[in-house]
Formats: C-alpha cells, structure tokens, sequence
C-alpha cells in the first residue's frame, strides 16, 4: 500500500480570513472562506492549508498546489484542468462533478471524500492514494495510473476506458456495475468475488 505523508510545512503558517490577491501564495491557513466560482486559474499555493472552505464552482485551471491541505472543503463542479497537486491531501472534501482532465496528482492523497462524478480524463498520477472515498461514476479516461493505489473505494458505475490497470490492487473496493474494457483489465488486482463479478460483465458464464 502506498503511503501518502502529510504535507511538510517549513514556514508557521498565518491565519487569514480572505484570499490575498497575489499570484502565489504561502504559509496560509484559510478557514471558512466563501471562494465559490472565485478566478483562481494559474494561481500558485504553498505551505496552505485550506479548511472548511467554499470552492465550488471555482476556476483553478492550472493552478500548482505544493503541501497544501484541503481539509472538510467543497470541490464540488470545481475546475482543475491541467492543475498540479504535489505533496497534497484532500481530507473530507466534496468533489463531487469536479474536472481534474489532464490534472497531475503527485504524492496526493483522497481521504474519506464524496468524489462521485468526478472527470479524471487524461489525469496522470505519481504516488496517488484514493483512501474511503465515493468514486461512484468516476470517468478514467486515458488516464496514467503510476503508482496509484485504492484503499475502500466505491467505483460503483464508474467508467475505466484505455487506462491499463496493470498492477492496481482493487480488493478492498466495491466495483459494482463498473464500465471497464476488457483489454485494462490485464494485470488487475482483485479478489475472487470481484473476479466473478467482472467475468460476468464479460459476458462470461461462471459455474
């Protein structure tokens, strides 16, 4: 299992009650903030910690995330197209419908969150943990799967389509109704219920 550390922080961080108009920036604790539908594409954040806050709907295309900290906020519908997470943890967020297509999730970490629907497409990822979260009707679409790992997921209906799944151990999640190729399926990890369950889907008969 991988093991995702939580974020370093070098600097004491400064407690804000509004985002500062900068390009970058470092060593905040935001707390509570309403940020929905906020511009925030290209902005650059270290050392930040964000917590119960409103980003629904936010715009954060290509926004780089450095020992950032998501903790209890809203994702939901938020747009993280070609956004970079690196040494990041999101901790009891919604993401539900957020857009992560070409995103890089480096040494990030998905802990307990309500991520259904949300649009993987293209995303690539570099010591990835998706630990207890909703993934129900997730697209992974072309999708690099390097080093990830799934840790009591719920994939229900989710959609795995030219992402190769060559050595991803799904044993602990519920893979119901998954939508999946034949050809990803190659050097999959599963149990033998799973293994069952994915067989029928391939129209396989299993006595």
């Amino acid at each position: 299992m991988i093991r995702i550390d939580p974020p370093r922080f070098d600097e004491p961080q400064r407690l804000l009650s509004s985002l500062p108009n900068e390009d970058e920036v470092e060593n905040i604790i935001l707390e509570g903030a309403d940020l929905q539908h906020e511009d925030l594409h290209s902005r650059e954040f270290r050392g930040c910690i964000f917590r119960r806050c409103n980003l629904s709907g936010a715009d954060l295309r290509r926004a780089g995330f450095v020992d950032v900290i998501f903790d209890h906020c809203d994702l939901s519908s938020a747009r993280l197209e070609n956004a970079v997470t690196f040494r990041c943890v999101f901790d009891t967020c919604r993401l539900t419908g957020a857009d992560m297509i070409h995103t890089l999730l480096r040494q990030t970490r998905l802990k307990d969150c309500k991520a259904d629907y949300l649009n993987l497409a293209h995303a690539k990822t570099d010591h990835a943990l998706f630990e207890d979260s909703n993934l129900q009707e997730t697209a992974f679409e072309s999708v690099t799967l390097r080093h990830a790992a799934f840790d009591g997921c719920d994939l229900t209906r989710s959609t795995i389509h030219m992402t190769p799944l060559k050595g991803v151990d799904l044993r602990t999640c519920t893979l119901t109704a998954l939508r999946v190729d034949v050809y990803d399926l190659r050097g999959l990890v599963v149990n033998p219920l799973q293994a069952a369950e994915l067989a029928q889907l391939l129209g396989l008969v299993v006595k």
